[in-house]
This record gives C-alpha cells, structure tokens and sequence, in this order.
C-alpha cells in the first residue's frame, strides 16, 4: 500500500440538504444492513447450541448489540467533522468496532472508505493493525468460550480479516486519487482561462496602442504637410506683391497719362510684360519654397547649391557634389521653382546626414534626363546610432511634400549599410 501527495479535501458543507440527505441515507442503511447481519449470526448462533448457547456468547452478543447500534448512527454525522486529527480519529473508533460488533460492520466498512479517501499511509497502517488486533482478542475469546482448538482457523480468519479491511481503504484511495484528479484539472482549466483572458486583454490593450501609434504619427505627417502649405502661402505674398505692384504701376500709368510717347509707351508695355513673366515665374518657385528662419532671405538660385556644399565643408562635414549631365548655367536658365526645390532638399539631407551619421561622407549627385532632374545623396550607416538622436521624419516628409508638389516624388531608406534619399522633378 503506497501513499501519494494528499490534500485532504474539505468536508462536505452542513447547511447543503442534499449532504444531510446522504449522511441520513448512510445511517439508515447501515443500521439497517447491521441489525440484519446480527439477526442472521445470532440466529446461527442458537441453531449451533439448540437454543442454549453459552453464557459467555450471550454476553458477547449483549455488547455487540448496542456498540454497533451507536456506530451506525453517527456514522452519517461524522461525515461532516473537518479532515484533521479528530476525524481521522473518530473513524479509527468506529473502524476498531468491526473486531468487536457483527451489527456495526457496515458503519466500520464506512469508516475505512473514508480514512482511504485521506490517502495518508500512517492511516492506513493505523486502521489495519487496529482492526487486526481488535479481531484477534475477539476471536481467542470466542475460542475460549466454545473450548474449541482452532489455531489454524484463527490464523485464516485473521488473513481474511485484513484483506476485508482493505477493501474499503483502497476503494478510498482510488476515489481519492479521482477527486485530486478532476480538482486539479479543474485548476488548470479555470487558470487556462484566466490566462487566455488576460492575453486577449493584452492583445486589445496592445492593437489599440498600435492603433494609437498610427493615428498619431499620421496625425504629425499631416501637420508637418499643413505647415508646409502654410508657408508656401505666405510666401506667396512677398515673392509676388513687388512684381503685380510695378504692373499695376505701369499699367495705371499708360492708363492715364495720354501725354506719353511713343518710345515710352513702349517701354513701359515691355515693363509690364517682364514683370508679368517674372510673376508667374515666381509664383511657382513661391509656391514650392518655404521662408527662411529670417523671412527675408532671398531665394535660392543655381549658385546657392555650391554655397551649401561649401558651408557644410568648413563646418567640417564631408560632403562631395557631383553634376551628371546637368550644369548650373542650365540649371540657372531654367524655372527657379526647381532650383528652389533642390536647393531645400540639398539643406534638408546634409542636416540630415550630420545629424545621424557624422563623420561619414555624403555623396551627393544631380543628374538630368530628358524628362526628369533628379537628386541623390547617400552616406554609410554607422555602426551604431549617435547618442541621444531622436528623429521624427518631419524633414524628409518635407522633401517628399516638396518634390511631389512639383510634379514629382521622393524615395529615402536604408539599403544595405547605405542610407539613400532620392529626389526627382519634371525637367
């Protein structure tokens, strides 16, 4: 007989009337199933002595009476005692009875059940040895009584005795095994659904942070695009005022002034024409370029891309500019809006790259095609990110807004271990 882990379950609750149902049902039953086996071994008892049985027998069975009469009525009460040292003591008493008592037989059987659902080997041990030895003194008793020499029948009836006695405890011990079972799987599953419940509320909790996240960053590109327009628009107003001022001007003047020659009519038409072409001219360099810090920088021209390169160089960034079929003259000779655009660009991604790869070199080159005017920087990506940089893109976006502005479009990612902005505009 082998002892597991145990963990004596909780006795039943006595305020449940299906438990008092039960405890009732087994005191009956075994005093019922008691009084019949007594009857029956009492019977046998005087068929065995024609009705005049020894004195001592009829005292024995004068004990045997009353002592299994209690056994079996307490025997349902007893089921509710808290598992411990009281109950594993009170069922020890009443299993000590079978030696004793033919009537409380079923409330020892019982008993025995009960110390097995325990599952603890000193019980077991206990409740054999105490049945064994209540047994014998019966039985040797008996022996005397009669005057019989039944040495070798006490010795089988002893052996009997003992496998009967654990019957009842390893009937015990398996319905104890089964309720550990079921209790324990019932533990897991309750933890397995607690468990998938705070996953669920994790996986929510975290597909509305991402969720978060994106509105958020999108709602930051779109604010950076609004800024962008936003300074277009008013730089529209200061590029363009000057020109429609000095249109208005000459034009008021050929209006009124009927006096004028025909020479200064002339010149003052062509006055109108230039200033109208430079307008329009103007308004779409405005319209892609952003005011400086000061708001009174003059715009960008062919030039200005050489003066970027050269102050990035003295502010000792190493920066190289690469002309591909393009030269500034042509560049120069075509709509400022462009040269604008790429000027902004090229500020754009020389900060850029000082700020997240410096020291590296930046290699930057501006290539024509019959459609398009393209510009292309690249620097190697450090090893590791420099300290403390945080980077939200705004600029890039920047040059994306612009490029895509004026008809174009604009690419920037790493590829490899080389970061490369792209930038092209219709030529």
């Amino acid at each position: 007989m082998t002892s597991t882990a145990q963990t004596p379950a909780a006795a039943p609750s006595v305020r449940s009337l299906r438990h008092w149902a039960i405890a009732l049902g087994q005191t009956l039953v075994s005093t019922a199933l008691g009084l019949l086996l007594f009857l029956i071994s009492f019977g046998m008892l005087l068929e065995e002595f024609s009705d005049d049985p020894p004195s001592g027998l009829i005292a024995m069975y004068s004990v045997d009476a009353p002592v299994g009469l209690i056994a079996t009525l307490v025997i349902g009460p007893l089921r509710f005692v808290p598992p411990g040292r009281w109950h594993s003591l009170l069922h020890l008493l009443v299993a000590g009875v079978s030696g004793l008592s033919i009537w409380g037989l079923p409330a020892t059987a019982i008993a025995l059940y009960r110390l097995g659902l325990r599952r603890r080997l000193v019980l077991d041990v206990a409740a054999v040895v105490l049945v064994s030895v209540v047994s014998l003194v019966s039985l040797l008793l008996d022996s005397r009584i009669r005057g019989d020499e039944t040495d070798p029948l006490l010795l089988t009836s002893m052996g009997t005795m003992v496998v009967v006695t654990m019957v009842p405890l390893l009937i015990g011990h398996v319905m104890g095994t089964r309720r550990e079972l079921l209790e324990s799987l019932r533990e897991r599953a309750a933890s397995a659904d607690r468990e998938r419940e705070t996953a669920q509320r994790e996986r929510v909790a975290a597909e509305g942070e991402a969720a978060a996240l994106v509105r958020e960053r999108d709602a930051e590109s779109a604010r950076v695009r609004a800024e962008e327009r936003s300074a277009l628009a008013r730089d529209m107003h200061d590029s363009i005022s000057h020109h429609l001022a000095t249109i208005a001007m000459h034009a008021g003047a050929m209006t009124y002034r009927e006096d004028l020659p025909a020479e200064e009519l002339r010149r003052s038409a062509g006055t109108v024409r230039n200033a109208a072409q430079q307008a329009n001219r103007e308004l779409r360099t405005v319209l892609m370029t952003l005011r400086t810090t000061d708001g009174d920088a003059p715009l960008a021209t062919a030039p200005t891309l050489a003066d970027i390169v050269g102050r990035c160089r003295e502010e000792g960034q190493e920066v190289e500019l690469t002309w591909d079929g393009l030269t500034p003259e042509d560049l120069e000779e075509h709509d400022r809006s462009t040269v604008v655009t790429l000027a902004r660009i090229l500020t754009e991604v020389t900060t850029n790259a000082a700020k997240h790869a410096p020291g590296e070199r930046l290699e930057v080159t501006l290539s024509h095609s019959d459609e398009h005017v393209s510009l292309t920087a690249r620097n190697p990506v450090p090893p590791s990110p420099a300290a403390s940089i945080t980077s939200t893109g705004h600029g890039l976006l920047g040059v994306q807004e612009r490029a895509r502005l004026l008809g174009g479009d604009a690419e920037y990612g790493a590829r490899g271990d080389v970061f490369e902005v792209t930038a092209w505009m219709p030529w």
